[in-house]
């Protein structure tokens, strides 16, 4: 496969990390023992399985897949300030909307498992943690979904990769992520073995529990670019030990899923990068569509997706097991539908507008005359 189709298996992998997540949130989050009762009308059926349990392992993959599109992103970003604007809109009017819909939506549903307040809109619009604005404002404070917190990590992401691009220049940019990383990873296992106060305080600045997996995108993208290119290969290795460094003070248990995940993660990737044919399937049109649209379908599918199901525990019961293999099919399918009309629809819509007519002010410039495949949706 050539380049173009490469990427476009791309699509496939957030397809395939959009499931597993929804999975996770339609089975196992929300139910014993990660909840304390659960919210299903099929119970904790499925709560325990492998492919719900560790469906959240989904989030660990788009990382990757942000770092590789955003190392090409930056590639073709002419300043700063354009690859703001390209985040900006790519990232702001879906935020807007779905935070608006699972507000309107929650509110109205009869269910008091879920709650949404005025409060949340502060972070989900602003993508900062809840934390810090339930700090300034003295109150508890949420994301409108539970899970936009990998946005807040994400927009860390962005800011620190974008300055270490635009300082260190394209030609040293590789060789700088690797640099900055082993000193970040070096320093805070040195502070944390030194027992100094406030290690929490960077692993928080600069989202280091997720970084090896951002780190791992950029060494791929790399990777893409030129397979020989020892700096890829640097960035992969280092990323895994990165990980295994950062987790090492965890349960053996959860280093051991991590550091598999890793190795499946990794693989997908290799395979695209080596052996693409092999993952066709990935790219086929229903599948790359899902993917596509992964972005609004993230944002939907928690809060929203299991206040309809709270709602449906009252006319069918509890504990009604059969309903698990008609109702979540069912709703993930309509999350699916409504998140493939909101990118045809507003999604891209809205980044062209922001993107080619000025409304972001004198720095919008016309992209159309080069090929953008950062266009897909990137999460």
């Amino acid at each position: 496969m050539g380049s173009h189709d490469r990427l476009r298996t791309l699509d496939g992998f957030r397809a395939l990390a959009i499931l597993l997540v929804i999975g996770f949130h339609y089975f196992t989050r929300w139910a014993p023992p990660e909840s304390p009762v659960s919210l299903y009308p099929y119970g904790a059926l499925g709560a325990t399985w492998g492919v719900f349990r560790y469906g959240y392992l989904g989030v660990n993959l788009f990382f990757i897949i942000s770092g590789f599109v955003i190392s090409m992103t930056l590639f073709r970003s002419r300043s700063p300030g354009d690859f703001a604007r390209k985040r900006f809109a790519r990232l702001f009017p879906t935020m807007l909307l779905c935070s608006l819909a699972t507000f309107v939506v929650v509110s109205l549903l009869p269910q008091q498992a879920t709650r949404v307040n005025w409060r949340d809109f502060l972070p989900s619009l602003t993508f900062t943690d809840p934390f810090l604005w339930s700090h300034l404002l003295g109150r508890d404070v949420h994301s409108m979904d539970g899970s936009y917190w990998s946005l807040y990590v994400e927009v860390k992401f962005y800011f620190w990769i974008g300055l270490l691009y635009f300082a260190a220049g394209s030609k040293r940019f590789f060789l700088s992520v690797a640099a900055a990383f082993a000193a970040l990873v070096a320093a805070v296992q040195g502070m944390t073995l030194a027992h100094l106060p406030h290690v929490w305080a960077v692993e928080f600045i600069f989202a280091l529990d997720y970084m090896p997996w951002f780190v791992a995108g950029v060494g791929f993208y790399a990777l893409h670019e030129d397979h020989r290119d020892w700096r890829g290969w640097l960035l992969v290795a280092e990323a895994a030990l990165g990980e295994w460094a950062m987790l090492s003070r965890q349960p053996v248990a959860d280093l051991v899923v991590a550091l598999a995940a890793l190795v499946l993660c990794y693989a997908l990737f290799l395979l695209m990068l080596s052996r693409a044919r092999w993952l066709s399937w990935l790219s086929l049109r229903p599948v790359a569509a899902v993917g596509m649209a992964s972005y609004s379908l993230y944002l939907l599918h928690q809060t929203l997706g299991v206040a309809i199901l709270a709602s449906l525990r009252g006319p069918l019961g509890p504990d009604a097991a059969w309903t698990a293999w008609i109702i979540t099919p069912a709703l993930t399918l309509l999350m699916i539908l409504a998140s493939l009309l909101i990118y045809r629809y507003w999604e891209v819509p809205a980044k062209d507008v922001l993107l080619h007519s000025g409304v972001l002010g004198s720095w919008a410039f016309n992209l159309r005359k080069q090929p953008q495949p950062e266009n897909r949706p990137e999460l």
